[in-house]
């Protein structure tokens, strides 16, 4: 049988409370502001790596909250320097031209998408 001392070291370090609540933090985040904010973590666009949220959460889970911390440290500072990396790149300019590729809602040869803004504007027969 183990000792209590040998089952402790077996848990978890983020099994605390802190680190229980931080977890809670970082879902709800993720859940109720992330994809309501209109952009998304530098890092994540500019290598396609997990989100600076996605991966605090794994490394908290993975070495506790203290470890957990340290790594995501690190990982605002790669993150600062892919959003400088971006804004060096200059913004994308957004594309004007109307859509011309079949209306994924009818299969008619002559339905069109005229710029996707409305059902009206795939429907061929208004």
């Amino acid at each position: 049988m183990r000792s209590q001392k040998e089952n402790l070291r077996q848990m978890p370090e983020h099994s605390t409370p802190a680190a229980s609540a931080a977890l809670a933090a970082i879902g709800a985040y993720q859940r109720y502001v992330s994809p309501y904010k209109g952009f998304c973590c530098a890092h994540r666009a500019r290598t396609g790596h997990a989100s600076c949220s996605e991966f605090a959460r794994r490394a908290i889970e993975r070495c506790g909250l203290l470890a957990g911390l340290r790594l995501l440290r690190r990982r605002f500072l790669a993150c600062a320097a892919s959003y400088r990396a971006l804004m060096a790149a200059g913004p994308k300019a957004p594309d004007t031209e109307p859509l011309n590729e079949p209306c994924p809602l009818f299969t008619l040869r002559n339905a069109k998408c005229c710029g996707g803004t409305s059902l009206a504007s795939c429907w061929p027969f208004m």
